[in-house]
């Protein structure tokens, strides 16, 4: 049996929630309003991104750009990427 080896961070949460901020600010100067609706996958090392029509677009994008790099994921103008609705 194979074990597979998962990336481990190299950043504190809080770094990572700052680097998630910082490349979302910077981004949306580009693309918003245009873009607002539209979902984004940040590279949280190099603040690259993939632009897609749907969450799950840019996860499988972002997976097959960068398959062992940290992904933030939202939608252009910041709001949730997935939205669980619940009881």
């Amino acid at each position: 049996m194979q074990r597979i080896l998962l990336k481990r961070p190299r950043l504190s949460r809080a770094e990572l929630n700052r680097r998630a901020d910082e490349y979302l600010k910077r981004i949306q100067q580009e693309l918003m309003p245009e873009h607002a609706s539209e979902y984004i996958a940040i590279n949280l090392e190099t603040g690259e991104y993939v632009l897609g029509a749907t969450p799950h677009e840019v996860f499988e994008d972002f997976l097959e750009r960068w398959p062992n790099h940290l992904m933030f994921r939202c939608r252009v103008d910041g709001g949730p990427a997935v939205k669980f609705h619940g009881k």
